[in-house]
C-alpha cells in the first residue's frame, strides 16, 4: 500500500537537494520489499530491493503508516522495533509525503 501510493503523495518541492535510494523492507499484514529512488526532484518506485542503498528501513508495514500517518511515535516504534532504521532518514522520508 505505501510503496502503490508513494507517487500520489510524493512532494517534489520538499525533496529540493536529495538524492537518495532507500529500500524498505516491510513485515507484518503485507510482506513487500522495494526500492524508492529520488533525484532532482523525481521519484521512482521498483518492487525489489536494487542496487546500492543510503537507507534501508525495516518496519512492520502497519506501524510505518501509522508513524507517516503521527498515529505513533518513532522513539517508541524504533525502541520496540517495529521500524529499524536511522531515525533522521525516517523523519526525513515522511515530510516527503503528504499522508
Amino acid at each position: 500500500m505505501f510503496l502503490e501510493s508513494l507517487p500520489l503523495v510524493f512532494q517534489p518541492g520538499q525533496s529540493e537537494g536529495l538524492n537518495a535510494v532507500y529500500h524498505f523492507s516491510f513485515t507484518g499484514d503485507e510482506n513487500l520489499e522495494g526500492t524508492v529512488t529520488i533525484r532532482k526532484k523525481t521519484l521512482a518506485v521498483q518492487e525489489g530491493l536494487e542496487g546500492r542503498y543510503d537507507l534501508h528501513v525495516t518496519a512492520d508495514s502497519q506501524a510505518w503508516i501509522k508513524f507517516l500517518a503521527k498515529e505513533i511515535n518513532l522513539v517508541k516504534a524504533l525502541a520496540t522495533r517495529k521500524i529499524e532504521g536511522s531515525p533522521k532518514f525516517c523523519i526525513a522520508s515522511a515530510h516527503l509525503t503528504n499522508f
